[in-house]
């Protein structure tokens, strides 16, 4: 601390926190989203809250969890979003995708929801992921190597 009493954040703006919990900052951050894809942002949004979900913003997405266990992280893109899920690995769902890319390690795929008729989908697909963390049936922990070979084997 120093003598003026300024704390250590103020006088080095670089270390100030990116990660900001609270629905004000989660509404900001769907506000600042195109006009094509808020809607959907907004409803993968609400159905977290819904399940009991507790958000936070990080630079580039919506993080949710539920009692301190991660749930699914929201990205809003130019054209679509995706929502990366505590699902397993081999989840079916035709707005799915491998997540590997995230890094996450306990959220291998991600829903990609480009219009208002994925909506229902994704809704059924957070759904099935805060029931898989709540009930702690969510076991899947990828390995810090499986996201070097994945990065390896896009770039080939």
């Amino acid at each position: 601390m120093c003598s003026s009493g300024a704390s250590d954040l103020s006088r080095h703006p670089s270390r100030i926190l990116v990660t900001v919990a609270g629905n004000d900052e989660a509404n900001n951050y769907l506000k600042r989203l195109r006009k094509n894809v808020a809607p959907l942002a907004k409803a993968a949004h609400v159905a977290f809250l819904k399940e009991g979900c507790t958000s936070y913003v990080k630079t580039i997405y919506i993080g949710y969890d539920l009692e301190g266990e991660m749930v699914g992280a929201l990205y809003g893109h130019v054209d679509h979003i995706e929502v990366a899920l505590a699902l397993p690995e081999d989840a079916d769902g035709s707005i799915l995708i491998d997540a590997s890319h995230l890094t996450w390690r306990t959220l291998p795929v991600a829903a990609v929801a480009r219009s208002p008729e994925d909506t229902g989908q994704l809704k059924e697909l957070i759904a099935h992921a805060c029931q898989r963390v709540r009930t702690q049936q969510h076991d899947v922990m990828r390995e810090p190597e499986f996201f070097m070979k994945a990065k390896r084997d896009r770039s080939v």
